[in-house]
């Protein structure tokens, strides 16, 4: 009987060993897989909002065609998530940060380093929650396609979090439809470039506006050039050179009233960027007078200077460029702008 119950007793410590060897084993492996998930970076990729190829910027509507990412990290008692958005506009590539703790306390703050192309930008003691961005002009002759490098780095609170990313620009939405002759944008559309043209960009649609009507002191619409005796110099007769002209001509003649002055001063139906054309963009105007409702039967400066004397003038009746001295006063002027 004692022999009995001494191997019963026997038989049960074995079993209760047997469990506890099982249960260590278990926690053992449960720890394992704690610790692991612990120092686990979880990343979730968000499927590409638009695409070059397809899908284009419309002008000034503000509607772009973000990608975004986010990661996660646990550490002990904190989850914290990073996640960024980047797009481009007409005019800059845009990166977007946001930080925040998921789990856990919330105190811990962190450094965030954006680059985008080797621009970087570095923000210290960012909370949870917080988003943060850094914005880079893009290059003059952008196109769509183009590739844009950024890379974003999260550090503090666990194992830093970064993305190393390459972003394909949005192209803008060409103007389909536009012609010469419509109202648009403060006047009338007097040329578009085409190709072999300064500043043609086969995806897009751009060209020289003409005011709806000629500049003029009070009811006067005859305007000198100005500064009669004094070579301004700098000036070009090229399509688009009649910015940078008015721009040399209001710099370096002091003289009120004059055709370039009236021109750089323009507000008119919203818009401030007005200019004095060049002698090769007068002429694109004269081509198309018809359309444009203009430059019938007279004088027309340009901005486009000869000597210290004389600047490009076409006469209208005659159908020619011609030199007229700077100080003559039966010469109207038309304001442009550029689109």
């Amino acid at each position: 009987m004692k022999k009995d119950h001494l191997r019963k007793l026997k038989s049960c410590l074995m079993l209760v060993a047997a469990a506890v060897v099982m249960y260590s084993c278990s926690t053992e492996s449960v720890s394992d897989q704690i610790l692991e998930k612990d120092f686990q970076i979880t990343q979730m990729n968000e499927a590409l909002a638009g695409s070059c190829e397809d899908d284009c910027i419309e002008p000034g509507s503000e509607i772009y065609y973000p990608v975004s990412d986010m990661a996660t990290l646990s550490v002990g008692r904190n989850t914290k998530s990073v996640s960024y958005t980047a797009y481009n506009t007409e005019t800059d590539f845009v990166v977007e940060v946001t930080y925040a703790i998921t789990a856990g306390p919330p105190n811990a703050k962190a450094t965030i380093t954006i680059d985008i192309k080797g621009d970087e930008v570095e923000y210290s003691d960012v909370s949870s929650g917080s988003t943060v961005n850094h914005t880079v002009a893009l290059a003059e002759a952008w196109a769509g396609c183009d590739e844009i490098s950024f890379s974003v780095v999260q550090e503090a609170l666990g194992d830093p979090i970064t993305f190393s990313e390459s972003y394909a620009l949005i192209p803008v939405c060409s103007e389909e439809g536009l012609k010469i002759g419509d109202a648009y944008q403060g006047g009338i559309i007097a040329y578009i470039l085409q190709p072999g043209d300064p500043g043609y960009v086969e995806i897009e649609t751009h060209g020289i506006i003409a005011a709806p009507s000629d500049l003029s002191v009070g009811n006067d619409y005859y305007v000198f050039w100005g500064c009669a005796d004094t070579f301004i110099g700098g000036t070009n007769t090229g399509l688009g050179t009649g910015a940078a002209n008015t721009n040399a001509i209001v710099s370096g003649c002091a003289e009120a009233g004059i055709a370039a002055r009236l021109a750089n001063d323009l507000d008119l139906n919203g818009y401030t960027d007005w200019y004095l054309p060049s002698k090769d963009e007068l002429n694109k105007l004269v081509e198309n007078k018809g359309a444009v409702g203009i430059l019938t039967n007279g004088y027309y400066w340009s901005s486009s200077e000869i000597n210290a004397f004389h600047a490009w003038v076409y006469v209208d009746n005659y159908g020619w460029d011609d030199s007229y001295a700077k100080y003559y006063n039966g010469t109207r002027a038309r304001a442009v702008r550029s689109f």
